[in-house]
């Protein structure tokens, strides 16, 4: 078994202009996180460790089993949080976290202690505008590799920033591979066509960021492999 093996990822985040929000928004902004983790469960639980929880305030963390998955369910989580209140123009940071895990309790995520959790709250406390999204990583992996995954991820969340509801809803579908007119039978809000869909698609950046995502999932593993064997 190799080290990358035994490693995971943490996801730590926070509501970003949670304060402009009112209290009503606020209690339906919780309402609708509990739906999200149901949602993200639903779609990938067989990678999450622990589904995500809102540890303080408007914090929230989870854990992953699969670091190489984390971007595309970080993206999904994002994409979730951004439709979560229409006209509201709710985002969030989040913080990837790699590396060990030492303690995951059953009951609380925010109970759990290893190299991946303090790597991701140390890094969302790091995060500097304008970025909302980056990687962490454990000294013994910092590497030429490691250091362009963290710029691939910051250059797509410079498109996350500018999502649409509309884009962010297309998107995550994209996400999960459904197809354009799948995503359209599944709209909720209003009736859509598959061509709204595939422009959504395209001005959300897709056609990038699922080639960036394509990069991250095929080379985290290289990047989280023992020192003197990355490339």
């Amino acid at each position: 078994m190799t080290e990358a093996s035994t490693l995971h990822a943490v996801l730590t985040g926070d509501i970003v202009g949670s304060s402009r929000l009112s209290t009503d928004e606020r209690r339906r902004l919780h309402a609708r996180f509990a739906e999200n983790a149901d949602r993200l469960h639903d779609s990938f639980g067989d990678q999450i460790l622990h589904r995500p929880e809102i540890v303080r305030g408007d914090s929230w963390q989870f854990a992953i089993d699969q670091p190489e998955k984390s971007l595309k369910i970080a993206l999904f989580f994002r994409a979730l949080i951004q439709i979560s209140l229409p006209g509201a123009q709710v985002d969030t940071r989040i913080a990837v976290g790699f590396g060990s895990i030492d303690f995951l309790p059953g009951g609380e995520i925010s109970s759990g202690d290893g190299q991946a959790y303090r790597l991701s709250g140390e890094g969302l406390e790091s995060l500097q505008k304008p970025f909302r999204m980056g990687l962490f990583f454990p000294d013994r992996f910092q590497s030429l590799l490691a250091g362009s995954l963290d710029v691939i991820v910051r250059l797509i969340d410079r498109e996350v920033g500018k999502w649409t509801e509309a884009q962010a809803e297309s998107v995550s579908g994209a996400l999960l591979g459904l197809t354009q007119q799948s995503i359209a039978s599944g709209w909720v809000q209003r009736d859509i066509t598959q061509q709204a869909v595939a422009q959504h698609l395209e001005r959300a950046g897709w056609a990038a960021i699922e080639t960036g995502l394509r990069f991250f999932e095929n080379s985290l593993p290289a990047a989280l492999s023992e020192p003197g064997k990355r490339g």
